[in-house]
């Protein structure tokens, strides 16, 4: 490795040692003149017990969120997978201990080397993806955590057969999983164990080590100056493939220590508070790295304790956990726009080594004006329609009400496939969407006595507000740090938002559905079941104007290629706002169905989990395809159906890993490659001469399709003016 200096590090030359002593001092007289502060104006005050079980939380949480940090660092993508990443290997542990009486400290060393093991496994998918886009990369991670947590909820069943033994999971349930250390301390009002002490102070020396390592050893300062500028580090000889390996185990360590700390301060009640409240630790480790701005490891450490005592802090006067999750959404937003600089430089430095998202081809021209391509399309046409609506009669009673819900689920993934196939923004809170416009029309409908087609359309009018809402810190911030956002928001909505408790006069719990000229016509599962397929065409049939429209396509350039788009006169601003503006509506409409489906609003089928789900169901059958909607809806909640417990989660996660590896268009995606299979076959036969019937992957700085068809349509619709001065650019200028 070459010899390389910290100044080579993403941090040159700080400030004195005198203004770093003021500065600190600063901190210190703030933090106590706040401590204060509240402690005369909250109801409770503020005891000491509280803050320090505060802090005991926030060093836990900045192990996840420091996970975090250095991987961002290293390849620019947000690990969405990083507090999944240690829970395979903390079950490990934590069964070598409670089942076999192996030591605690043997156990927890058996599970570090898991961890790193997992962490070397998956530093491969940074390599496989170095050519893709980071939005690819991003859905690999949200995938790798699906898949962990199945393993994770399926490896007690190694250790246990409940066949032969059926107690033993049972069994398992109340053994404990606690530190050596035996000591009590009262600091009023909480009682510290030696579990708490051991979970401080083995954090703590975690984050002084993981410093020590970055600043003094080789390895760590080949890692910082990585970071800063990889392509330099490159040329100087630095092996930056090693690094991301080393970058991805130490982020599985501080993962897999924080679960294995984290589990005896919470109380050890069965494998499932292992891996429990996983996208809620996920959720504040991301908000500590956001404050961070993602780079900055030290304030993002501080962000993450400031984090554990708020949590701990409005437990305490509020006595309910979910305020701080419905706050939580707030703080992001606010951090992301008060400093969109810092991530704008970020992310902008490592764009051009990134290739767009791949997208197919339309039929073209000369072989869709066919007979023979044309009677093909619709017969292939009638035969869907026909077996959607013959479906009831073959399926039961409780096929049937799967299938209904499987068609509102993909109305939900048309809604995405705006936003994030042809808009190019992740969205982890789509369900969250459908849920505030599912609850708008029961309270409406059903308390205050409006007309249903008048509170269905006042729930998609609220979907779509709230969706543009969300959208607003996308305008600022590029990448996929919109995710962040709209996972926050997801978990606020089912853990604030929709419980009876908190918000009694917006949750509609039991929903009577509307008679139509006075018949109850949508009484039994299977109408409800023609109501939704209805419903799904009409979308479907929106959504396919929508493509062939000029908006369609300025949602496709400014994906592909915002500049080009902006120099071709279109506003991305608006672009973007009309793309959540749409969706969020779809996402309402769908919410309603929903409700109407489930009689009611239930905030436990609106968790973080389904959210996940569906996200990952328009990338199983490929972002941009519609046919493909149908078919990730099929196989995500088919799998759960068939399958149970982990085995759902392996089969979403690891599938779709193996998909975005094999084929990165998902499975709409096989359907298209026969397509152009069978229409090489046709135009051989009919002596026509076709290019391009494969799927297409722009080039790095090349024009994006989208882009393309609006050039043409300015051209078209101003021949004088300013469309005339711009060039469309042909195949022969991109080579």
């Amino acid at each position: 490795m070459a010899r390389l200096s910290a100044a080579d590090g993403p941090a040159a030359v700080g400030a004195s040692p005198l203004r770093r002593v003021a500065a600190a001092l600063a901190w210190v007289v703030g933090v106590g003149l706040l401590w204060v502060v509240l402690a005369q104006v909250l109801s409770k005050g503020l005891p000491a017990g509280i803050v320090v079980l505060g802090v005991i939380y926030g060093a836990l949480y900045a192990l996840v969120a420091i996970g975090i940090v250095l991987v961002y660092r290293a390849n620019r993508i947000i690990n969405f997978a990083q507090a999944q990443l240690g829970v395979v290997a903390a079950v490990l542990a934590i069964e070598l201990h409670v089942t076999f009486g192996i030591g605690y400290l043997l156990a927890i060393a058996a599970g570090v080397v898991a961890a790193i093991a997992i962490g070397a496994a998956t530093s491969l998918l940074p390599r496989h993806f170095r050519n893709s886009s980071r939005l690819m990369l991003t859905v690999a991670t949200i995938a790798l955590a699906q898949a962990l947590n199945g393993f994770a909820a399926i490896i007690p069943l190694w250790f246990c057969d409940p066949g032969k033994n059926p107690g033993c999971l049972t069994a398992s349930t109340h053994q404990s999983f606690t530190t050596p250390l035996t000591l009590h301390l009262t600091l009023s009002p909480v009682v510290f164990s030696g579990d708490d002490v051991v979970a401080l102070g083995g954090a703590l020396l975690l984050i002084v080590g993981l410093t020590v390592f970055l600043r003094r050893s080789r390895y760590g300062v080949a890692i910082r100056a990585a970071a800063a500028n990889a392509d330099r580090a490159t040329l100087l000889g630095v092996p930056v493939p090693r690094l991301d390996t080393i970058v991805w185990c130490l982020a599985a360590v501080l993962s897999a220590m924080a679960v294995l700390l984290r589990v005896p301060v919470l109380g050890f009640s069965g494998f499932t508070t292992v891996s429990g409240g996983g996208y809620d630790l996920l959720l504040r480790a991301l908000v500590a790295a956001v404050i961070g701005r993602m780079e900055n490891l030290p304030r993002t450490a501080l962000a993450a304790i400031a984090l554990g005592v708020y949590d701990a802090l409005a437990t305490w006067t509020f006595s309910n956990t979910s305020f701080v999750d419905a706050t939580l959404v707030i703080v992001i937003v606010v951090a992301l726009l008060v400093q969109p600089n810092a991530y704008r430089r970020v992310t902008d430095a490592m764009s051009s080594s990134w290739r767009t998202v791949t997208s197919v081809r339309p039929i073209p021209r000369q072989l869709a004006r066919l007979p023979e391509v044309q009677w093909s399309i619709r017969g292939l046409r009638v035969l869907v329609v026909a077996a959607a609506v013959l479906l009831p009669v073959v399926l039961t009673t409780s096929q049937t009400y799967l299938a209904a819900l499987i068609v509102i689920y993909a109305i939900v993934g048309l809604s995405l496939l705006v936003l994030t196939g042809w808009a190019g923004q992740i969205s982890l809170g789509q369900f969250g969407l459908a849920a505030i416009g599912g609850a708008t029309t029961a309270v409406l409908f059903q308390r205050h006595g409006w007309d249903f087609l008048l509170a269905l359309a006042a729930g998609v009018l609220v979907g779509a507000l709230t969706a543009l809402v969300i959208g607003l810190p996308a305008l600022r911030i590029p990448g996929p740090l919109l995710a962040v956002t709209t996972l926050a928001f997801g978990i606020a909505v089912s853990t604030y938002l929709l419980v009876p408790n908190n918000l009694p006069w917006f949750v509609t719990l039991q929903l009577t559905r509307p008679t139509v000229f006075g018949a109850d016509i949508l009484d039994r599962d299977w109408q409800i079941y023609y109501l939704c397929l209805l419903a799904f065409f009409v979308v479907v049939a929106a959504v396919r104007s929508l493509r062939r429209s000029r908006v369609g396509r300025a949602l496709i350039a400014t994906r592909d290629n915002e500049p080009a788009a902006e120099a071709a006169t279109l506003n991305t601003t608006v672009t973007k706002l009309t793309a959540f503006v749409i969706s969020g509506g779809i996402a309402g409409f769908a919410g309603v169905l929903f409700v109407l489906h489930q009689r009611g609003v239930n905030n436990g089928s609106f968790t973080a989990d389904i959210n996940v789900a569906l996200f990952l169901m328009v990338v199983v059958g490929g972002a941009e395809s519609l046919p493909g909607v149908v078919i990730g809806a099929i196989y995500i909640w088919g799998t759960q159906y068939y399958l149970h417990g982990g085995y759902t989660l392996i089969a979403s996660g690891l599938g779709i890993l193996v998909l975005l590896i094999v084929l990165p268009e998902g499975l709409g995606g096989l359907l298209y490659r026969l397509r152009d299979a069978l229409l090489r076959v046709l135009a051989r036969h009919r002596h026509i001469a076709v290019l391009g019937l494969a799927p297409q992957v722009e080039e790095p700085g090349g024009t994006a399709q989208g882009a393309v068809e609006v050039l043409e349509e300015l051209r078209a619709a101003h021949p004088d003016g300013d469309g005339a001065a711009v060039r469309t650019p042909r195949p022969a200028d991109r080579r």
